[in-house]
């Protein structure tokens, strides 16, 4: 059913309770990355902060590790990154909390150039492959390892950044690297049959993640609610125009329409907190645990590092983790 911009401003309006109504404008500083998280995006764009009272500064980052980061180092509010990154930071932090999911995708991939002499799999070993260390290409680079029987001592790891990595592979100062778009894209379409690509993922979704500290919640209950509330009228504002969000992400980050509409096609956008990542957080902590990137042996209970309470309260069915 088509609703008009008028009409879905007074609904969006008349969900705002006369406590925000009358509350002051708060500011927050907002960690996102890029198309993984367009409801900030959106939400600023369509003014959806501003009717919930925040003044949103939107920071842009390569990767969430850094974002996570930041957020952890108190630079940031809230931070978007995948669920692989908040496995590897609960380990030591226990500060850490999930918000909500705002994207799901499959969008990492393995790209390997056919002059080091890489044509399947198994030609990786022996090979130096570059990866962000701490964000969820690390995982998904183990993952592949493993269903093709390679040792991950076959290999040397070079922890790199996106821009680092595309740099390199380029110059082919590296043989192979785990990349996500729109970087892949980018990628696939200027180097064309010079490399060779597999998904990293397989059938695996990752989930891009809001993120904050139990500390911030503490002291901001509101704010928190504000931030999802707007986040959620983002969602809708998307879901009902889809033409003009492209749109928007488009002139926002810079991207021609083909990426655009290729990124709508593997990406779902909606607030959600699912058993789905429960139990994908818990094997993504195991394979942590089995590879000896963490000195801890027992995965944790993500239970106790969700705050459930925000998005329980705006959008009840979109909470189906049992709790």
């Amino acid at each position: 059913m088509f609703i008009s911009l008028c009409s879905y401003s007074i609904i969006y309006q008349q969900r705002l309770t006369p406590t925000v109504d009358n509350a002051p404008v708060e500011k927050i500083i907002v960690g996102n990355i890029g198309e993984y998280s367009i409801f900030n995006i959106i939400a600023q764009e369509k003014g959806f902060f501003k009717a919930n009272k925040l003044d949103v500064q939107i920071n842009e980052y390569q990767s969430g590790p850094a974002a996570i980061q930041d957020l952890i180092d108190g630079k940031v509010s809230f931070a978007v990154a995948a669920d692989f990154v908040g496995v590897r930071n609960i380990f030591t932090n226990k500060d850490l909390r999930i918000l909500t999911q705002v994207s799901k995708h499959k969008v990492f991939h393995l790209l390997a150039r056919k002059d080091k002499g890489i044509i399947g799999p198994t030609d990786l070993k022996g090979k130096t492959i570059g990866v962000t260390r701490k964000g969820a290409g690390e995982f998904y680079l183990g993952r592949f390892l493993l269903f093709n029987n390679i040792p991950m001592q076959t290999i040397v790891i070079k922890d790199l950044t996106p821009q680092q990595m595309m740099t390199e592979l380029r110059a082919g100062t590296i043989d192979a690297i785990v990349i996500f778009d729109p970087h892949a894209y980018n990628l696939q379409k200027e180097l064309g049959s010079t490399i060779i690509t597999w998904s990293a993922q397989g059938d695996q979704n990752i989930f891009a993640l809001a993120y904050t500290t139990q500390s911030y919640i503490t002291n901001h209950p509101i704010i928190v609610s504000r931030y999802i509330q707007a986040l959620l009228e983002a969602e809708q504002f998307t879901h009902l125009h889809r033409d003009e969000a492209q749109q928007i992400i488009a002139a926002k980050l810079y991207y021609d329409m083909p990426y655009v509409q290729y990124l709508w096609e593997n990406f779902t956008f909606t607030h959600e907190l699912s058993q789905e990542l429960i139990l994908t957080m818990e094997d993504e902590a195991r394979w942590v645990i089995e590879n000896k990137l963490t000195d801890q042996t027992v995965v944790p209970n993500y239970l106790n590092y969700i705050y459930f309470d925000a998005l329980e309260k705006a959008k009840p069915n979109a909470v189906t983790i049992i709790h």
